[in-house]
């Protein structure tokens, strides 16, 4: 590989037109404008808006014991709370937040003190 790209970087400096060098430029013109509304980014996987700084703090009922947690961000279908508890994936808990009743959901992600909860609906 470090030949391809060296002979690729000589090749640019001679003015040569470079080949593509991965499968993603081999199936359309690289000199072709993207297709509308592809801008080169990668696409967001969420499914609903997250809502910041809404709610500060929930309880949650973890293994039968209840304990207060930050809320990172809130969403229509889940919530990613910062705690230093580390759940299993799939682990079923109940969250409150302010001004609503207790929610169940499960722990789809746990990460550097956070987890993601998928919250049943409603």
């Amino acid at each position: 590989m470090a030949h391809r790209l060296r002979s690729a970087i000589r090749a640019a400096e001679a003015g040569e037109e470079l080949a593509p060098l991965s499968l993603e430029p081999c199936r359309r013109d690289p000199h072709a404008p993207p297709p509308e509304g592809e801008d080169g980014r990668a696409r967001p996987r969420r499914r609903a808006e997250r809502h910041r700084g809404v709610v500060v703090s929930a309880a949650i009922l973890y293994r039968g014991k209840p304990a207060l947690v930050r809320v990172a961000n809130v969403s229509k279908g889940g919530v990613t709370l910062e705690t230093r508890l580390t759940p299993d994936l799939g682990e079923r808990l109940s969250v409150a937040m302010e001004g609503g009743p207790p929610r169940a959901g499960a722990v789809r992600w746990v990460r550097g003190g956070r987890i993601g909860v998928d919250l049943d609906a409603e």
